[in-house]
């Protein structure tokens, strides 16, 4: 019996397995309209010659996630074709090849390629992307920021007669959504980054009849009702230069802690600080 296909569409991690060249980093490119800057950088991608895959170039326990999604669905019975979506490459095959880059839709981040959501989806209109298909069941699990840029240009790049996202924003039928629940953080473990991910492998592990069945979602839905645990924080939030000085004090007592390190140590420590700022901050004590 042959197996069935399914599209897996994700995101892309921060972390990568080298460093990103000078001309690979957003940062970098020079000031200008958003076309100007999105050539620019087509430009230093195609002059970049990478050739590591996809599925070898990002690193951290997101990815990690991603790669047992990837076998959890050939275990259940498919034949995954996994596509990365990613501000800087642009939706790409997970065996496709690339230098490391450093490019990103969030805000507030050095390496963001746009200051608004518009800015974001004329710059992903410029990437380049694999072929428009059709794809009869499609799986994607997208941050609520990513899928506000990208998530209008999937469904019309792919149209899908099955559908399930997990994450993702208002821009996706909520009847193909299964939303982001932090409640279940304490059953399927991890941090926050990786909980959409957990969330689809838990759905597939959870099927019996097919993942796009009704038993699926009904299994789902009782597996969740019984296992949503609210998490409450009282944590105290810091200023910025309260955020410097945890910083520079846990790098004198850790040289080369990671940023993602660094914010659970913030947080473990019943202190707050927004990730997108706390990334911000991190990044000018490191680079001072």
């Amino acid at each position: 019996m042959s197996r069935q296909k399914l599209t897996i569409v994700v995101t892309c991690t921060d972390r990568k397995s080298a460093t990103p060249a000078h001309e690979l980093m957003a940062r970098n490119l020079p000031p200008g309209q958003v076309g100007e800057r999105a050539r620019a950088w087509r430009g230093a991608l195609t002059g970049a010659h990478g050739t590591t895959p996809l599925l070898d170039l990002y690193r951290g326990e997101s990815w990690s996630q991603v790669k047992l999604l990837i076998a959890t669905a050939q275990g259940v019975g498919y034949e995954p074709e996994v596509l990365v979506a990613s501000a800087g490459l642009g939706l790409r095959s997970v065996h496709d090849r690339s230098s490391a880059y450093a490019a990103t839709f969030s805000t507030g981040h050095e390496d963001t390629v746009a200051s608004s959501t518009t800015e974001a989806r004329e710059w992903w209109d410029a990437l380049p992307h694999i072929a428009r298909g059709r794809r009869h069941r499609s799986m994607w699990v997208l941050s609520e920021n990513y899928a506000r840029v990208i998530a209008t240009d999937l469904t019309d790049r792919f149209a899908s007669d099955e559908l399930l996202v997990f994450g993702g924003s208002k821009e996706i039928p909520s009847d193909a959504r299964i939303a982001s629940d932090r409640a279940l953080r304490r059953a399927l473990g991890g941090t926050a980054t990786s909980l959409n991910v957990r969330m689809a492998i838990q759905w597939l592990r959870l099927s019996r009849e097919g993942s796009f069945s009704p038993h699926a979602t009904g299994a789902w839905l009782a597996w969740a009702d019984r296992e949503r645990h609210r998490e409450v924080y009282n944590r105290q939030q810091l200023t910025d230069d309260g955020v410097l000085d945890f910083v520079d004090a846990l790098r004198a007592r850790t040289p080369g802690v990671s940023k993602t390190s660094a914010l659970k140590s913030l947080r473990d420590a019943g202190l707050a600080c927004e990730q997108g700022r706390f990334s911000m901050l991190f990044q000018k004590v490191a680079t001072s």
